[in-house]
């Protein structure tokens, strides 16, 4: 017969195995919790740094004026960050040339959107990336004053690329009014490369300040064509880009003479969307050329040439294949 002393050893025992259990059974639960909560904290990681992807590669496709990219890859920094990271390039007449790669930063809270390689510095009548100061070809507007002592100025560079013997030259073009895409076939010579095309602006604003990733317009085939499947993929992605919040730049500057003029980028991208519906009948602002410097020569006093602004430009070496 079990006397006290056993039933308390019983109990003990019956104690001891149930905190075993409890403490065992915590232990799974808390591991189990770490182990979700870190997939979940990868999960979002990952979600930010495909944000900053998606981001990039639409506008791409939309903005960014003769830049091209080869690659794109992300770099981890640690288990919840990382670098997203895209080798970009210029075509010049079919000379590929370096241009200022893409960096963004992601990590568990934030997805940076900001493109800063194409932040610019420079004076009234040229344009350079901060970083390696590569020149940036510049469209103006012809709706804005551009008289204003506090603006850019408009400037005419076809006059002297005559001068850059023996090189290939990068120029954007502003026209005088709107033309469309058979139009601007017709003005430009078959000797120059028509790179990419620019919708321009509807609004007041100053585009000559704007960064590359805020000019839009489309990519011209190899050799400077568009087809009308062309035009309708761009119109998509510009209405998909509205649709995501890409497109959102708004504000306004006030100049020395007292006028102030608004800046709203989504506003008057739906106005060229509204308006230019069709490929036959689009319009387009401007348009970025390439080519050898003497073929230039021929759109010396252009009456349809409201501005020309130089961008980058190479030394023909005799290894050089050129497209025109």
């Amino acid at each position: 017969m079990k006397n006290l002393s056993d039933f308390e050893k019983i109990a003990r025992k019956s104690k001891r195995r149930n905190r075993v259990k409890t403490i065992f059974i915590s232990s799974i639960v808390a591991l189990f919790s770490l182990g979700l909560i870190m997939k979940i904290m990868t999960e979002v990681t990952s979600h930010n740094g495909n944000k900053v992807k998606e981001h990039y590669l639409l506008m791409s496709e939309i903005a960014y004026p003769n830049i091209s990219y080869t690659n794109w890859y992300f770099t981890p920094t640690s288990n919840y960050s990382g670098q997203f990271h895209s080798d970009r390039f210029k075509t010049i007449d079919g000379i590929e040339v370096p241009y200022e790669s893409m960096n963004a930063n992601y990590s568990l809270r934030i997805a940076d959107l900001e493109d800063s390689a194409v932040w610019q510095t420079g004076n009234k009548t040229a344009s350079y990336t901060h970083i390696n100061h590569y020149k940036n070809p510049m469209f103006f507007n012809i709706n804005h004053d551009y008289s204003n002592e506090d603006t850019f100025q408009v400037t005419k560079d076809i006059s002297i690329i005559k001068e850059m013997n023996k090189q290939a030259v990068e120029v954007a073009v502003t026209f005088d009014r709107g033309y469309t895409y058979q139009e601007i076939q017709k003005k430009i010579p078959d000797n120059l490369l028509i790179n990419w095309y620019w919708i321009g602006s509807s609004g007041k604003s100053d585009t000559a300040t704007l960064t590359p990733d805020t000019q839009y317009g489309l990519k011209s085939y190899d050799d400077g064509k568009l087809t009308e499947k062309d035009f309708l993929q761009f119109s998509s992605n510009l209405k998909t880009a509205l649709n995501k919040g890409y497109i959102n730049d708004k504000g306004e500057t006030t100049y020395q003479n007292g006028e102030t003029v608004k800046i709203d980028s989504k506003e008057e991208v739906e106005d060229y969307l509204s308006n230019n519906k069709d490929f036959s009948s689009a319009k387009f602002s401007g348009v970025i050329i390439t080519g050898r410097a003497e073929s230039f020569a021929q759109l010396e006093n252009k009456d349809w040439i409201y501005a020309s602004n130089i961008g980058q430009s190479v030394m023909i070496q005799p290894y050089h294949t050129l497209t025109k």
